[in-house]
């Protein structure tokens, strides 16, 4: 696994600024977010085929809603037990996701206790999504995406790169939400630390893409 080159997929793109801000801005709007996940589908689409050296361009839209709403639905079945957990809390997946901060502050024992379980499947679901998605981008079989063994077979043919890809992930994104939650607490703006979160899961998502896809 090469990090320096995975991590220049982002970075050494001239317009890495523009294309993951754009990206960061739809991933805030529900259902235009599909363009956000179609994008990320070009980019593992890319380096699967020609090895990918920058990020994909935004050009084509259709062809990027019709592949985010593809890989959206596979995502969203994925975290449908974790999500179903999670919508169990005294407000909305939507608000816990804007403003953690105040949802966790409102939580009793028995609200903690669901928000960790639904945490706990969310980490044991990002396990497997990377590989199932890879598996969907290489042979377009949702067959192959919701076969769990066949999954984990294909993770444990690399299984070292895999899996430091899958921590290295895990601390992104748990820098990011804490990152989250203290721009909450400093009142820096919900509407400013929502975007920062998102724009920086987006730019975590394209890394870890990356990442993945050498594991394949």
């Amino acid at each position: 696994m090469e990090l320096k080159r995975d991590f220049g997929v982002i970075f050494k793109d001239r317009n890495w600024l523009k294309k993951t801000l754009l990206g960061g801005f739809f991933f805030m709007l529900p259902v235009v977010d599909l363009l956000s996940f179609g994008f990320l589908a070009r980019l593992i689409h890319s380096k699967l085929g020609e090895g990918g050296k920058e990020l994909p361009s935004w050009k084509n839209w259709g062809d990027l809603f019709l592949k985010g709403l593809t890989w959206g639905v596979i995502i969203i079945l994925y975290f449908a037990v974790p999500l179903l957990i999670l919508s169990l809390l005294p407000e909305s997946v939507l608000t816990f996701l804007v403003n953690p901060e105040f949802v966790l502050s409102h939580l009793n024992l028995g609200g903690y206790l669901w928000f960790s379980l639904s945490g706990l499947l969310a980490f044991v679901v990002l396990f497997f999504l990377p590989m199932a998605l890879i598996i969907f981008a290489n042979t377009d079989s949702f067959r192959e995406v919701f076969h769990l063994k066949k999954v984990f077979v294909h993770i444990k043919k690399n299984f070292s790169s895999y899996i430091i890809a899958y921590i290295l992930t895990i601390i992104f994104l748990g820098i990011d939400f804490f990152l989250h939650i203290l721009l909450n607490r400093i009142h820096f703006g919900i509407i400013p630390s929502y975007f920062l979160f998102v724009w920086v899961g987006f730019i975590i998502s394209l890394i870890s893409a990356s990442l993945f896809v050498e594991s394949f």
